[in-house]
């Protein structure tokens, strides 16, 4: 690729954030040591997409980096197997990178990727063939694809068993629109290295991956992210009291379960630093009552977010 700070993991290496507590110069340089070394992956995505079950996490961006330049299909780990089944064969993703607790969802026979050891260490399965990948990589980082392959300029899709979802995004989305999209949100979000934001989010929607993961991380800042609150709506509040929390992203459900851990500790949430509180809508709209609640426990607007760009925002 001509412009290697075009292509979005490299551009997010460059921006020198922390997803997790971990380097995302580290995350994108362990994807590009599996691509390196695994040659049964490069094969496999020949001429196809790959792709990726995973949650917003640091795995997923060191997917994003294996990828190779190519399209990869963002699926649901929500979905059943047969979604999941519909979802690869219309995207033609020729090997998925997962975990272990998802693949057990993904057809036969189809090469899988498990990052659970990322990003140390993953691990290839395909046919009864298992290895281990060492991740570790000393080497500068750089995009083996050429900039005229099919695909080389898209970054991800949403796939999921409802194609209304895939029909409503209506163009590609390409490396340079999540880039833009992610700056744009920055600049209106007013982000900053300083910023640390907490995403919740148990799905890879591009509300979570832009607005949680890549516009925090294109400022330099830090994120931490959660799958579901609901199974630890304490720790959340111990993240936004104890770790210099200035943003959320996360479903509107999820402020629900917020409020209810601090009715149950009976004090008031004391996070001097949060200004942002971002809510994922597929309605575009919040519940009026939740918003108040949330501003009188908190002084901070609940705002439905969207994902903005130069050609218009994605939605939320």
């Amino acid at each position: 690729m001509s412009n290697p700070l075009a292509y979005l993991p490299l551009a997010l290496a460059g921006a020198n954030g922390a997803l997790n507590g971990l380097s995302v110069r580290r995350l994108v340089s362990a994807g590009v040591a599996l691509l390196q070394r695994s040659a049964p992956l490069v094969r496999s995505l020949s001429g196809h997409r790959s792709g990726i079950l995973l949650p917003p996490s640091p795995a997923l961006l060191v997917a994003l980096a294996a990828s190779e330049g190519r399209a990869a299909a963002l699926l649901d780990p929500d979905a059943s197997t047969d979604e999941l089944a519909i979802a690869l064969r219309r995207e033609d993703a020729a090997a998925v990178f997962t975990t272990i607790a998802l693949a057990n969802r993904l057809p036969s026979g189809l090469p899988v990727l498990l990052l659970d050891e990322a990003p140390e260490r993953a691990t290839w399965l395909c046919d009864g063939d298992r290895r281990t990948i060492d991740l570790a990589w000393h080497g500068g980082l750089h995009l083996t694809g050429e900039a005229d392959e099919p695909g080389a300029d898209e970054a991800v899709l949403v796939a999921s068993g409802d194609d209304r979802q895939r029909d409503a995004l209506g163009v590609p989305i390409t490396h340079r629109r999540v880039m833009a999209s992610a700056v744009a949100t920055g600049v209106r979000e007013r982000l900053g290295e300083r910023d640390h934001t907490l995403t919740i989010a148990a799905s890879p929607t591009l509300f979570a991956v832009v607005a949680g993961v890549v516009a925090p991380l294109m400022a330099g800042g830090r994120v931490t992210t959660a799958e579901r609150v609901e199974l630890d709506g304490v720790w959340a509040i111990e993240q936004l009291e104890t770790a210099g929390v200035s943003g959320i992203v996360a479903p509107a459900a999820a402020y629900g379960v917020l409020l209810d851990a601090l009715h149950a500790r009976g004090r008031a949430l004391d996070a001097p630093v949060l200004q942002r509180c971002l809510a994922g809508s597929t309605g575009g709209e919040l519940d009026d009552t939740l918003a108040r609640r949330w501003y009188d426990a908190t002084g901070v607007r609940l705002r439905v977010g969207d994902v903005v760009g130069s050609d218009g925002a994605f939605g939320a």
